[in-house]
């Protein structure tokens, strides 16, 4: 009967354990998606420009799925780097009338920040060349 209970007792306990880091798992993927997941549509529009058009539906379908995967594994480095209750303090910040501003915007500024970093690095060329001899 000790058996018994100690391994119901084990089970339990690994099942709460994987129920946490589920938890934790899911709002990190969650904040990803907030946060970036229209940054990563950004990024991927000129991939999927490069589809012939009939393939495009059946392309984006496929590359929803591999974004997935992506929020999953960005998701671990946040899981190593932050609390549960930290996760929970960001997502509350999230869904201040700030925070949803700051993710209503974001897409535009890495849009912005993006072309202003490529004319900078058009900039550097001349340098690079200068100092390359």
């Amino acid at each position: 009967m000790k058996k018994i209970i100690l391994v119901a007792v084990l089970l339990l306990t690994s099942m709460y354990g994987f129920s946490q880091e589920s938890s934790i798992q899911e709002k990190a993927v969650k904040l990803i998606k907030m946060t970036s997941g229209q940054q990563f549509e950004i990024m991927t529009e000129p991939v999927v420009k490069m589809i012939p058009e009939e393939n495009r539906e059946a392309f984006k379908k496929e590359l929803l799925t591999s974004m997935e995967d992506l929020y999953a594994q960005i998701a671990e480095v946040y899981v190593e780097n932050f609390s549960e209750a930290e996760l929970d303090e960001i997502l509350a910040f999230y869904h201040t009338p700030v925070g949803e501003k700051m993710v209503a915007i974001t897409p535009e500024l890495t849009k912005k920040g993006m072309e202003i970093g490529q004319q900078w690095g058009m900039q550097l060329q001349p340098m690079i060349a200068k100092y390359s001899k």
